[in-house]
């Protein structure tokens, strides 16, 4: 997000200059850069350097053209810029998959929320404690009422790991952020609750 904001920054300081030369051009008498170049420059989300540079240089100012599709090109250059930072720089999730020992070290941190996906008689017949049960037929019906934070970090398991990645991938779509894979309770090296 950084970046973009970097890249259209960048952006509009060459438009504004683009424009100081245009002016400074249209003193000399010599040749101009074209009226729909200056617009094209402002529309390609350089509005914000367009209208810097008509002010500061004075130019472009008495035009009705300009001065109607600036304004314009500046709104439709901020609601695109909301759109696209609400894409780009939000955080989207993405499936992770990690090893029993990483999530063993995660659960030792604390702060992490640990999910069996199994059925009720395989969580019954053992565990990993502090694990909650739901079972991954239930996932879409009832995630929200028993994970009502999306942020929380989540380590997900289940029996071999099928379930667990595919459990894994749907709250990832529910818009769950911090969701990890740490496969089946069949390759968990540690202790478990019967």
């Amino acid at each position: 997000m950084l970046e973009l904001t970097i890249i259209l920054a960048a952006w509009n300081i060459i438009v504004c200059i683009i424009y100081g030369i245009d002016k400074m051009k249209a003193a000399r008498g010599s040749w101009r850069i074209s009226e729909n170049t200056l617009l094209i420059c402002a529309f390609c989300w350089g509005s914000a350097g367009a209208f810097l540079g008509m002010n500061l240089f004075k130019h472009k100012t008495k035009s009705v053209k300009f001065r109607t599709f600036v304004p314009v090109f500046f709104v439709l250059n901020i609601v695109s810029a909301g759109f696209l930072y609400g894409h780009i720089g939000g955080e989207e999730a993405v499936y992770i998959k990690i090893s029993p020992s990483h999530a063993h070290e995660m659960m030792q941190s604390g702060g992490v929320l640990i999910l069996d996906v199994r059925t009720e008689e395989e969580f019954a017949n053992g565990h990993i404690e502090g694990a909650i049960l739901l079972p991954s037929t239930e996932i879409r019906n009832l995630a929200e009422e028993v994970i009502p934070n999306k942020t929380q970090i989540i380590l997900v398991y289940c029996r071999s790991g099928a379930r667990s990645a595919a459990a894994a991938r749907t709250l990832i779509e529910m818009g769950y952020t911090s969701v990890y894979d740490f496969g089946g309770i069949l390759d968990w090296p540690y202790e478990i609750v019967r």
